[in-house]
């Protein structure tokens, strides 16, 4: 399961290692391949007029193709189940000019000949002349259109949305937090607010399962409610609150919801609040503690020398590790291996990778020289608060003479790395 995962890298001794060149960390949004908008419209409903427009920006220097999926919603069945499946939805071709803004106003109805709700995928397939991706920005904005001020005067109302790209989305075994969700003990007469709650499958194969719960302001739980996902499948909860059976004393606007992705996943979620009065709306984007997924991640090693490696993890779990490894004193001068470990069943597996219940990953293995034992290696991958990962390592020649040259040796080194590749 590493870059092409239907090829096997053989096994070797000893081999040079190149340093990986990561990307930095990102402290904003910056244009993706592929995009997620969690909601869009072209309804009515409490004698509201709600439409969704789009805003999708093209920083190139070269005009951009975008296709643009619907995925219609479905709605929650008495087993809190919405199974529609998208996974054949059709796109529609748009074209962003070079270095502007395309706006596409009532997307559903003059993009897609659409009414209803759903979610609304973004791929961004082009290339540039030198194979670059033409990667683009997408905001959405949902409005009242039938809005009017306290005056009589018509206006709209309503939030934008930012897109989630795929590093967004609530991977297997993450747990994304949607603050600010408010509830009120009635609706009659008006006062306080709702919060609907938002969830895409971003998984076109699989049905997913998420966990959603609801959290009281003092931190305490006011249920849990387990939420199947069809392929590609958009469903709102409304009224969270009432949903989870929950009657806030008063209204409440410290709630918070929190989806955990069980099975299957990607999964975008997000929440609007909306003022039972007077029908104005905001959004909450979710926000989470990531944990290392579906990526090749890069790896630098404390060891003084600058050597690197690599780690592969997908659907939740690491299944190869290879390394760089330096033995500072082997016959008087520091001598460079290799080690690689691959987890996966087959002939050319040779390491074990363990999940403990605290989330990290230990890993064991051997190198072999045809039937000889030439090295042992094992370790601990654990994942940071920000997604990057890191370990430790323990790189063991065996006896003589299969573990010459240094027989016996071993060192341990401190490792951290971040995702250089999408799997």
């Amino acid at each position: 399961m590493h870059v092409n995962r239907s090829i096997r890298r053989s096994l070797v001794v000893a081999a040079l290692a190149a340093p990986w060149i990561l990307p930095a960390s990102l402290g904003a949004d910056t244009p993706a391949v592929t995009q997620w908008v969690v909601t869009s419209a072209k309804a009515s409903g409490g004698g509201n007029d709600y439409v969704t427009s789009l805003r999708i920006v093209n920083p190139n220097a070269t005009d951009a193709p975008v296709d643009l999926y619907f995925l219609a919603a479905s709605g929650l069945d008495g087993s809190n189940s919405a199974l529609g499946d998208n996974s054949g939805a059709l796109p529609v071709r748009v074209t962003v000019p070079a270095n502007q803004t395309l706006a596409l106003d009532d997307v559903l109805a003059t993009k897609f000949g659409a009414t209803g709700a759903g979610g609304i995928r973004v791929e961004a397939p082009g290339i540039d002349g030198s194979g670059r991706p033409l990667a683009v920005w997408v905001l959405s904005q949902t409005l009242v259109v039938n809005a009017r001020s306290a005056t009589g005067v018509a206006g709209t109302n309503g939030f934008a949305i930012p897109s989630q790209n795929q590093d967004q989305l609530i991977a297997l075994g993450e747990t994304a937090y949607v603050p600010y969700v408010s509830g009120s003990p009635s609706t009659t007469p008006p006062s306080g607010y709702r919060t609907n709650l938002f969830l895409l499958s971003a998984n076109k194969t699989v049905n997913t399962v998420v966990d959603v719960s609801l959290r009281r302001p003092d931190g305490t739980s006011a249920g849990t409610r387990t939420v199947t996902l069809g392929k590609f499948s958009q469903t709102q909860i409304n009224g969270i609150a009432s949903f989870f059976g929950y009657t806030p004393a008063a209204s409440e606007t410290n709630l918070t919801a929190l989806v955990t992705v069980t099975s299957g996943g990607p999964v975008a979620t997000g929440a609007s609040v909306i003022d039972n009065a007077i029908g104005s709306i905001s959004y909450s984007p979710p926000v989470k503690i990531p944990v290392a997924n579906n990526g090749a991640y890069g790896l630098i090693l404390n060891d003084g020398y600058g050597f690197s490696g690599r780690a592969e993890v997908f659907a939740g779990a690491f299944d190869y590790f290879s390394a760089g490894v330096v033995i500072p004193s082997c016959a008087g001068s520091p001598t460079l291996f290799f080690l690689q470990g691959i987890g996966t069943p087959g002939a050319d597996q040779n390491a074990t990778f363990t999940k403990n219940t605290d989330g990290s990953t230990s890993f064991t293995g051997t190198m072999t020289d045809g039937s000889v034992t030439v090295a042992t290696f094992s370790g601990t991958i654990l994942t940071k608060y920000d997604g990057t990962i890191y370990g430790t390592l323990t790189y063991t020649r065996s006896t003589a003479p299969g573990g010459n040259p240094c027989p016996g040796a071993t060192v341990t080194f401190t490792f951290s790395g971040s995702k250089g590749l999408v799997l």
